[in-house]
């Protein structure tokens, strides 16, 4: 099934506090940064796991909203900032925050590069259950 794409406004809502909206690119995200995540998100995404459109639209959502963290992660550390591995926890001062990102996904090579950000993981976090199948065990 073809879902219709969220819009930057759809973005803007979804992560109202999350990120300094603005139009000096020096110190806040532009629509422009929101568009280039979008085509990564676009590139992806696969529809047809989606069992419907909202929550195609959570997944579109958090899937740009976590390119566009790695984006400007990047951006502003330069080569620094390029690539860093699984991130399961930070400390800043005194005050540390785990993320509580399952072994699983950490230790996939194909979904460990959502784990770098908050927004990928919720969004592997949603899109697992449709990736695995049924269940069965035989006794």
């Amino acid at each position: 099934m073809a879902y219709t794409f969220p819009t930057i406004a759809d973005f803007k809502a979804q992560f109202v506090r999350d990120f300094p909206y603005g139009t000096d690119p020096n110190v806040a995200v532009l629509d422009i940064d929101i568009t280039n995540a979008f085509g990564f998100a676009e590139l992806g995404i696969n529809q047809a796991l989606w069992p419907s459109q909202s929550a195609f639209n959570l997944g579109f959502l958090l899937l740009a909203a976590h390119n566009m963290v790695l984006n400007l992660r990047a951006s502003s550390q330069g080569l620094n900032g390029q690539y860093n591995w699984a991130q399961n926890n930070k400390a800043v001062g005194g005050v540390s925050e785990g993320f509580q990102i399952p072994q699983r996904l950490i230790d996939n090579p194909d979904f460990m590069q959502y784990t770098k950000t908050n927004y990928g993981a919720q969004y592997i976090n949603l899109l697992w259950p449709m990736l695995c199948g049924n269940i069965f065990s035989v006794c």
